[in-house]
């Protein structure tokens, strides 16, 4: 109520100063007077906006400071013109127009910059920050961010010290680098424990809870997480709680519900996620309601009641339409493993498609962000290729000129070079036909692997899981439930070596879809930050290249898994034109890719022969403790 009333307080004067402000602008006495009224009204409009923008008026906030920039245009005031281009940015990342919302930051910026406002150009400089971290794009989130940092540090402000460490702090927990966002969590902790900020101390316990529970450290977060709930109940006491501590509040309890599924208590889990689910509601935030409803529903398919699950899944899905397109896509995926699981085989396809199609979407503006950065990645390399060209003539225009020069003297070892040139080609031929056979060896050994999997996983499937089943359904008939839980895991077991032992998904869901499935699920089993875009390829390939381009990207991440120590992975699949390109990049320990390695690993020839019976090229290039990058280029 009391935003309600300063809200509509505020917007009463800046109509009322509307209707007045002509008459001070008609007579030539008034003229200083009514500039210096334009003056002091540009920030009443720019303090509208902002009110108007926090309850969700955009249309109206815009309006405001719209209008107090043009009077800040009019007075020729610099402070105030690059106040408003600031708001301006600010209003555009809230109407997701990034590119508008950049460029009104970057002007307000220069300006701040050239006025020497080095409070006002710090905070332009982590809203950037902020902003490009929404879409993505880490390395220049963390550029603006340790810019603000620095001149927050010039200006001894420990507010904006705690506001960029907490920024790149979130920003180093989404790439995986867990020591950064340590170190910066815990400076801003340090700071606001000696300006006793209790407000701001939950945030911090939130982000170091999450660390922690990056980490797989549960009790540790739990730990942060009910600490930073016990500041939250501290300040409720004093009758300090406002709106955002709710949020907070909310966000802490469904935290903490999720930390206990991790620990495999479903019952502690639902009563802190449904205490969240009940202030979120009441908050109407949507977003957030939308990711309480899939966590609960995550629980219940822990919890193998798949029945519920798809209920809360539904309206997860419900709520973020046009809201938030990853928990969207996030209750989607779960829907689709509710369905699989009840056996509704169609729709869960149906849903996949549909996980697939909004996982596109997120990727649009991380894509239109690169742009420039491929323009000039490709204009560099054009230009190094030409330079080789001409290196290339250069060297050909001397080879002939030495040439001529020796040409006498080749003459008289005519007859030799015959003979060598025989005993050569039989040689090339003997080397040929060894690469071949080791080639046929290698094709027949990937046949024979494929085969005999798919044999082992029937026979688990129609056998073994036959009669786990059937020993699971004579427990409960006994009412045996411990038996009939251990037959359960079993079970479960069995089919997930099956699985894994032949992607039956494969023919259920295509290509595309299964190579998501593969890596959403391999992502939920290890701590890598994964980064996935993937183009539909399904139409492609024929059932044994499907295969192939499959266990190639399985055994490919699973390398990186079992072997890089990466903490990023990079998968990407694009379609140009009549070639399929795949990408997989991590930041991991690298290793040696010389000709003997590559010849004596059975692994790497294996992947290799893959990529040559889909008749593509494949490089790999490794450098120590930068990572390994493998590209597959398959004409199609």
């Amino acid at each position: 109520m009391k935003n309600h009333f300063v809200l509509h307080y505020t917007l009463s004067l800046l109509f009322l100063f509307a209707l007045i402000q002509p008459c001070f602008s008609s007579t030539s006495f008034f003229d200083q007077s009514g500039q210096q009224k334009q003056t002091a009204a540009a920030p009443a409009y720019y303090d509208a906006g902002i009110l108007l923008l926090k309850n969700n008026k955009k249309d109206s906030a815009y309006t405001a400071f719209k209008k107090g920039h043009v009077l800040a245009t009019k007075v020729d005031d610099p402070y105030l013109i690059a106040l408003g281009n600031y708001h301006l940015g600010g209003y555009y990342y809230q109407t997701k127009d990034i590119p508008q919302a950049i460029s009104f930051i970057n002007t307000a910026l220069v300006s701040f910059e050239n006025q020497n406002r080095k409070t006002n150009a710090a905070k332009c400089y982590y809203k950037l920050g902020h902003i490009y971290k929404s879409i993505s794009d880490f390395e220049k989130a963390l550029s603006y961010s340790f810019k603000a940092l620095q001149m927050s540090e010039e200006i001894a402000s420990e507010v904006q010290i705690i506001r960029s460490s907490t920024q790149i702090g979130s920003i180093y927990l989404i790439t995986g680098d867990y020591k950064a966002a340590d170190l910066n969590f815990k400076r801003s902790l340090q700071l606001q424990e000696k300006i006793q900020d209790d407000t701001g101390l939950v945030l911090t316990y939130l982000n170091l809870g999450a660390l922690s529970q990056k980490q797989k450290l549960f009790e540790e977060a739990l730990s942060y997480f009910y600490g930073g709930l016990k500041k939250v109940n501290n300040l409720s006491e004093k009758g300090e709680i406002k709106q955002g501590l709710k949020d907070d509040q909310a966000i802490l309890l469904g935290n903490i519900g999720s930390t206990l599924r991790a620990k495999d208590d479903y019952k502690g889990s639902l009563e802190y996620l449904f205490k969240a689910l009940e202030i979120k509601k009441e908050l109407k935030r949507n977003v957030s309601t939308a990711h309480t409803y899939n966590d609960i529903a995550e629980t219940y398919i822990k919890m193998q009641d798949y029945g519920k699950a798809k209920q809360f899944a539904l309206e997860g899905a419900r709520l973020a339409k046009n809201e938030s397109v990853s928990k969207e896509r996030w209750a989607y995926f779960l829907l689709s493993k509710c369905e699989y699981a009840l056996e509704n085989y169609k729709s869960s396809y149906d849903n996949f498609q549909t996980y697939n199609i909004l996982k596109d979407s997120i990727f649009t503006a991380e894509k239109a962000s690169r742009f420039n950065e491929m323009q000039i990645q490709y204009d560099t390399e054009k230009r190094d290729y030409q330079i080789k060209a001409q290196e290339k003539d250069i060297a050909l225009l001397d080879t002939q000129n030495r040439l001529k020069s020796q040409l006498l003297w080749f003459g008289g070892f005519g007859l030799l070079a015959v003979f060598g040139l025989i005993s050569a080609l039989t040689s090339r031929a003997k080397i040929r036909e060894n690469v071949k056979q080791k080639e046929q060896f290698t094709q027949g050994l990937i046949e024979a692997q494929e085969n005999e999997r798919t044999r082992v996983s029937k026979d688990l499937h129609d056998s073994v899981g036959q009669q786990l089943t059937f020993l699971k359904k004579k427990a409960q008939n006994l009412e045996q439930q411990e038996l009939s839980d251990l037959a359960n895991v079993a079970l479960e077991e069995v089919r997930s070596i099956s699985r894994d032992l032949y992607p039956a998904t494969l023919k259920q869901l295509g290509l595309t879809a299964s190579i998501e499935q593969l890596l959403f699920d391999l992502d939920g089993e290890s701590d890598l930050f994964f980064s996935v875009e993937l183009e539909d390829i399904n139409t492609n390939f024929n059932e044994a290249e499907t295969l192939n381009l499959y266990r190639f990207i399985q055994e490919s991440v699973t390398n990186v898994l079992k072997h890089a120590d990466a903490k990023t992975l990079i998968v990407n699949i694009f379609k140009h034109k009549n070639v399929v390109e795949v990408l997989i990049k991590d930041n991991g320990c690298g290793f040696q890719t010389n000709k003997g390695v590559l010849q004596n690993s059975l692994g790497l020839k294996t992947m290799a022969e893959r990529i040559r019976i889909l008749k593509g090229k494949l490089s790999i290039q490794s450098t120590s403790e930068l990572g390994t990058t493998i590209l597959v280029k398959i004409p199609v």
